[in-house]
């Protein structure tokens, strides 16, 4: 997606050090990774701020609808679509599928209607009307969108079999539709940070999901923390041999 929006002169093992980076400074600085990312690419790449979190609000409203629907889709009839606050969990995904789906056609229609207000002579609304063009932008390329979303199911799908993995090693066998709603919870947790990578709100998600669900707030607990450890381990893995590629390049050469 960076290249199809005009990125050039970053190599794949360049950008992999960018993505390790990031996901580190995620950890320990809210939103503390994608704005080393943003920065980094305009100033190494000239690559505008614009382009950068254009594509990033696309891949999170993508990834997030991706969740939710396959969330729906197996919720649908199944025993364990409890209800909750009077509606059943299907219903409550439906609601926000439709509100997402409907979120960037309702802002470009209110930046349309109210373009010649004084409010977007200022830098931050015309940075918000700025990005939401772009991301209209995206999605009239269909290429574009097929991949991203065969990229973002294969992601979602991935964390949910880790998931339903990690629920059969401890023990407690759960069903696809139940793995596909905590994997749902999980991912939204991965793009609404309140403390730093969400270090122990994510497992407390994880915990109040799993116990609404009649799995149990300590099942939830043990596998949400697993997928963490997991993930940081293959990151971490994945930078050391990053890191002996470049040494043995570097000597080489």
């Amino acid at each position: 997606m960076l290249i199809h929006a005009g990125l050039k002169g970053v190599s794949p093992f360049g950008w992999l050090r960018i993505y390790f980076v990031s996901r580190v400074a995620n950890s320990l600085v809210i939103q503390g990774g994608n704005v080393f990312r943003l920065m980094l690419l305009k100033k190494k790449y000239n690559f505008s701020y614009t382009n950068s979190l254009g594509i990033t609000v696309f891949l999170v409203w993508v990834n997030a609808l991706i969740a939710l629907l396959a969330s729906l889709f197996f919720l649908i009839g199944n025993e364990k679509n409890v209800v909750s606050v009077g509606l059943d969990l299907s219903s409550w995904v439906l609601l926000f599928s439709l509100t997402l789906l409907a979120c960037p056609v309702l802002v470009v229609r209110l930046i349309n209607r109210y373009r010649t207000a004084a409010f977007w002579n200022f830098r931050i609304p015309q940075l918000i009307a700025n990005v939401s063009i772009y991301f209209t932008d995206i999605t009239k390329d269909s290429t574009l969108i097929g991949k991203t979303i065969s990229l973002s199911s294969i992601h979602f799908f991935f964390f949910a079999g880790v998931n339903y993995f990690c629920f059969h090693a401890i023990g407690y066998p759960i069903g696809i539709a139940e793995t596909c709603f905590f994997t749902t919870a999980f991912v939204f947790t991965r793009y609404i940070n309140i403390v730093p990578g969400n270090l122990g709100l994510s497992e407390l998600v994880g915990g109040l999901i799993s116990e609404h669900l009649g799995i149990g707030f300590g099942n939830g607990l043990v596998v949400t923390g697993i997928v963490r450890i997991v993930e940081l381990l293959m990151i971490l893995l994945l930078s050391l041999m990053y890191g002996k590629f470049v040494a043995f390049k570097y000597f080489s050469d």
